[in-house]
């Protein structure tokens, strides 16, 4: 397997000497932002995540090769190149296989930090169950990796183009245990509440450590999520992202987009209908989240 995984220098001295480290994904350079604010994104979420004193791992597919901690030339890889597979636990086997050029979900980011017991993990928002899922059966692998990896996650809800309510429910089906910090609901991505009451709110970094650790003690083979709601001056109103999701939703069906080319599209569209205010509050909970998900590990690891 080694030659397989190429690990940065930074992180595995912080592998080997038990240092905060947060795992990034790398799905948002290819297919989650439009460039180049991916690469200002990929960029800046690694040094949110180092000014709190953590050590970054970006994760990704170089040349078929498993790269944990992603340098400025990979990321500009991943930004440019029309040819970079998106890959979840499904695929990205074959992507290594076929020697390609892959950005990593939160599925695979999850699965792969998880073999380094890299515990902390910031992303955007998380897959989750789609709407329509009656008829198409169209759940993330997401959620099944997060019940199958034990990894602290720090995001902004699910993307808000899906069936948040069911999502929710099946995170506890799942057993998945979900809190806030300074959140008392499930925020909506891009706005920053839901009607979903969240497990547990906490209002201070110390407090989530200290249950993280009893969870540790616990045993139990779960991620847990942690809610971060989109930073105040970004945040976007329910009611109009309801809207913009709609007409987006109508475009995918005349244009017959569907499978995994339907979450990128949608989110690209969204971004049309409110003149760029989706992608800034997007841009700014990615950010955000990297920032909080640094002063975890910190915290985590420094008690």
């Amino acid at each position: 397997m080694k030659n397989l995984i190429k690990i940065n220098k930074s992180v595995q001295e912080a592998i080997s000497l038990n240092k905060p480290i947060v795992a990034l994904e790398s799905t948002l350079i290819s297919h989650g932002l439009p460039y180049p604010d991916n690469i200002k994104v990929a960029k800046e979420s690694i040094m949110a995540v180092q000014d709190n004193g953590a050590v970054a791992a970006t994760i990704g597919i170089i040349n078929g090769k498993i790269k944990i901690g992603l340098s400025e030339e990979d990321i500009e890889i991943l930004a440019k190149d029309k040819n970079v597979q998106k890959v979840s636990n499904h695929n990205f086997s074959l992507s290594i296989y076929k020697k390609q050029n892959a950005s990593t979900t939160v599925a695979s980011t999850l699965s792969i930090a998880s073999i380094f017991n890299i515990k902390f993990f910031a992303t955007g928002g998380i897959g989750g169950v789609h709407l329509n899922v009656d008829k198409t059966y169209d759940i993330s692998a997401d959620l099944h990796s997060l019940s199958e990896n034990t990894n602290y996650v720090i995001c902004s809800g699910a993307k808000s183009i899906l069936d948040l309510n069911k999502t929710f429910e099946l995170l506890e089906t799942l057993s998945i245990t979900r809190v806030g910090y300074k959140a008392n609901y499930m925020p909506g991505f891009w706005y920053p509440e839901t009607d979903n009451k969240l497990d547990n709110n906490f209002d201070q970094i110390s407090e989530i450590c200290s249950f993280l650790k009893i969870n540790e003690k616990m045993k139990r083979n779960k991620s847990i999520l942690i809610f971060n709601k989109v930073p105040k001056e970004n945040a976007l109103k329910k009611v109009n992202v309801d809207n913009w999701i709609k007409k987006s939703i109508k475009i995918a069906k005349e244009n017959k987009i569907s499978g995994k080319d339907l979450t990128p599209f949608l989110i690209n569209e969204i971004n049309k209908e409110s003149n760029n205010q989706t992608l800034k509050a997007n841009i700014s909970l990615i950010i955000s989240n990297a920032d909080l998900a640094g002063k975890l590990s910190r915290e985590f690891f420094s008690s």
